[in-house]
């Protein structure tokens, strides 16, 4: 029989037997000899798993969620979970994690066949190749160097082949920038294998249960801390000492584990210095993500420095995403909406949002759950603001941008501002229908728009415009008891008001502002100078705040502006009735009053009516109070202001009460009370059932009284105030 050509080298001595010579080179006779195959030594458990994290902490939901998903017992049909990815921010502790999960898998006797480790490097330099990995998978199978096929497609087909020999595995993946770094390493045929992959990135491209994972709580941050302490020496309590400075040290590292990590070796270097000097370097540091680093190395080798983690994650993105992220990098606050990112980027929605999904997926943005703003790690922020700067290019794109985002909240903002109020809005458009929708897109934005106010010259190029946002939050501030925030408002636009005036010797409070751009602006300063009143007023500069309002409402009369003046005017009477002035505060209120009622401005005298009101308690005239009060409830009955209406219930109750009228005064405060719980108005509330506290007790129901009392007490220590128990009830309108 003709044999064919790849036959002549290859051939069958008995049953089990074959023997292959192509590819050889003969030199004379050859001699081969049979011998029986020795059986294979059956495969053995290995475990190839770097040692667990020495600290670890904060992770207990993440752990139990991933343990579910790896459990070989669970499932096994399709509905089973075979591949399991880890994604987030880089330094966030993936690998400590999934290293935990595996230890706790193994601990727990699942994976008998043993579990399979290779960092894949995906974010050095070279990273490593599926192919490369595979040859140290086989390695760690047992597979020696002489047995290895020659191939890479072969190597692949050996690793599949050893894997659905064995009990289930555990392999884990770490480290991946890429799906072909994943998929060739997949196993094939055999049961209960679970392969765990982490990576910067979601492997959407790949059939997984994905898991996300962010920065530790501040409890879990402190723990970190406290134990990478005390493990290097078991008597240093600085974490329990200094409690306030681990506080702040854990938020400047942004919660971060790689950070707190990295703070944590610079301590123990440091070992008689107190947390706080690091706190305070870090905050003085203008690099504060190149500040965090530390000397040697982690557990498993990883450089301690911060900044090298994002600059790889920097110089992956193409030009586009870059530019973007750079830009959402300046967004004030700690989220952003669509809108004020579309503003920053100068992108049309359509465009814009599939590159903010690219930075969702690379972690470098967190969505809201409920969709429509995005939340960038304070550190990274920091990264994208230094990148900034750091780029000569990126100064003018970053300066136009910032302008543009500071006129649509100043735009916005004037709009919202006159539905809190219940006035009609002044600006072009009226951005929003409801005062519902104006509170909650104030609500949504406070944040951003409480770091604008505190922008600095060198941020909006002397402009006024943070100014102006800042003094356009007073009524919402109010409106909300958000008294932190206002205090924190005014001072940064008293500050801003002081720098952008002329240099000149005179007193800095009486010298004229440059609050407009253009300086015959007689509008623009008489606004502003109102406002700048309001801010002295809360920082309780009683004199000063009395001359910017009288300042604000000489310059609107001298340009025929009737209303405004009146209105500044009635600010002045507030201020000079918080100076103790009541009598002067009266004439203003009534002279204001008299110009409403003309104008026909009916929130106007709403106002005037109401401040009269207070004025007249103050003066001990408690009947002519009645009467204003009254009057304005009316008023706000017209408008639909039940806010102001529920305040005047409450002033009217006091007034009652002084007038002896006790039964009246009780049930013009419940009236107030309703709507206050409905509104969920908790300061509010506080100062209503006082009121009722006294009301009560001029009736004899003492119990009662003492119930109202302890209710207001208790609400006002919700809020950080806790006045003299002497002082309760309230008995001020």
């Amino acid at each position: 029989m003709e044999l064919r050509e790849d036959e002549r080298w290859a051939g069958r001595v008995g049953d089990g037997d074959y023997f292959d010579f192509r590819g050889g080179t003969f030199h004379g006779p050859v001699t081969g000899k049979s011998e029986s195959p020795r059986a294979a030594p059956s495969p053995t458990a290995l475990s190839a798993l770097p040692a667990a994290p020495a600290v670890f902490t904060g992770r207990e939901d993440e752990v139990a969620e991933l343990l579910s998903a790896l459990d070989p017992g669970v499932g096994g049909g399709s509905e089973s979970v075979v591949i399991s990815a880890v994604s987030g921010l880089g330094g966030v502790g993936k690998t400590a994690l999934a290293l935990c999960v595996a230890h706790a898998a193994r601990g727990r006797g699942w994976f008998s066949g043993g579990a399979l480790f290779v960092d894949l490097r995906g974010y050095d330099d070279v990273p490593v190749t599926a192919d490369q990995a595979v040859l140290a998978l086989l390695r760690a199978l047992g597979v020696g160097d002489a047995d290895l096929p020659p191939t890479a497609d072969e190597q692949y087909a050996r690793y599949r082949g050893e894997l659905s020999s064995r009990e289930p595995v555990l392999i884990l993946l770490d480290n991946a920038s890429d799906p072909a770094q994943i998929v060739p390493l997949l196993p094939g045929e055999g049961s209960g294998h679970r392969v765990l992959v982490t990576s910067r990135e979601v492997q959407d491209s790949l059939p997984v249960r994905q898991f996300r994972v962010d920065g530790l709580s501040p409890d879990a941050s402190r723990e970190l801390v406290d134990r990478s302490l005390r493990r290097f020496d078991p008597d240093d309590r600085r974490v329990a000492d200094e409690p306030e400075a681990v506080r702040q040290l854990a938020e400047l590292c942004g919660h971060l584990p790689l950070a707190l990590l990295i703070v944590s070796a610079l301590l123990r270097r440091r070992r008689l210095r107190p947390v706080s000097t690091l706190v305070g370097e870090l905050r003085a540091a203008e690099d504060r993500v190149r500040a965090l680093r530390a000397k040697g190395v982690d557990q498993y080798g990883k450089e301690l420095s911060l900044r090298p983690v994002f600059d790889v994650m920097y110089a992956r993105m193409e030009p586009e995403l870059a530019r973007v992220f750079r830009l959402l990098g300046q967004a004030p606050g700690d989220s952003i909406g669509l809108w004020p990112a579309v503003n920053l980027t100068s992108l049309e929605p359509e465009r814009l949002e599939p590159l903010l999904d690219e930075l969702v997926a690379v972690s470098l943005l967190t969505p809201f759950p409920s969709g429509g703003r995005w939340v960038m790690h304070d550190l990274v922020r920091v990264y994208a603001r230094l990148i900034a700067v750091e780029d000569p290019g990126a100064h003018e794109e970053v300066t136009e941008a910032r302008n543009k985002l500071l006129e649509f909240y100043r735009q916005l903002l004037v709009s919202a501002k006159a539905h809190v109020e219940g006035i009609p809005a002044t600006a072009p458009h009226d951005y929003f229908n409801t005062r519902e929708l104006a509170l909650n897109w104030l609500d949504s934005e406070r944040t951003g728009l409480l770091e604008i106010a505190r922008w600095t010259d060198d941020e909006d190029k002397g402009r006024p415009g943070s100014l102006l946002i800042a003094l356009y939050l007073d009524s919402y501030l109010g409106l909300r008891r958000a008294f932190d925030d206002w205090a924190t408002v005014t001072t940064a636009a008293y500050e801003a008001a002081l720098r952008v005036h002329d240099a000149s010797t005179e007193t800095a409070q009486r010298r004229p502002l440059r609050l407009s751009a253009d300086p015959g602006d007689v509008e623009g300063q008489a606004m502003a100078w109102n406002r700048i009143g309001f801010t002295l007023r809360a920082l309780k500069r009683y004199d000063d705040a009395i001359d910017a309002h009288t300042r604000s409402a000489q310059l609107a009369a001298e340009i025929g502006l009737v209303r405004q003046a009146s209105r500044v005017r009635m600010n002045l009477g507030a201020a000079l009735s918080d100076a103790g002035r009541v009598e002067e505060a009266y004439d203003v209120f009534e002279e204001a009053l008299a110009v409403h009622v003309e104008l026909g401005d009916k929130r106007g005298e709403t106002i005037a009516r109401d401040s009269l009101g207070i004025t007249l308690f103050r003066l001990g005239r408690h009947e002519e109070a009645v009467t204003a009060f009254v009057h304005v409830l009316g008023l706000c009955a017209e408008s639909g202001d039940w806010q102001r209406r529920a305040i005047v219930w409450n002033r009217l109750g006091v007034a009652w009460n002084k007038l002896g009228l006790h039964d009246e005064a009780l049930r013009a405060h419940i009236r107030a009370l309703n709507w206050f719980v409905f509104s969920r108005d908790r300061l509010a509330e506080a100062r209503v059932r006082a009121n009722m506290g006294s009301a009560l007790l001029r009736l004899d129901r003492a119990e009662e009284a003492l119930s109202a009392t302890c209710q207001a007490l208790n609400l006002y220590r919700e809020f950080g105030d806790e006045p003299d128990l002497a002082e309760l009830p309230n008995t001020h309108p």
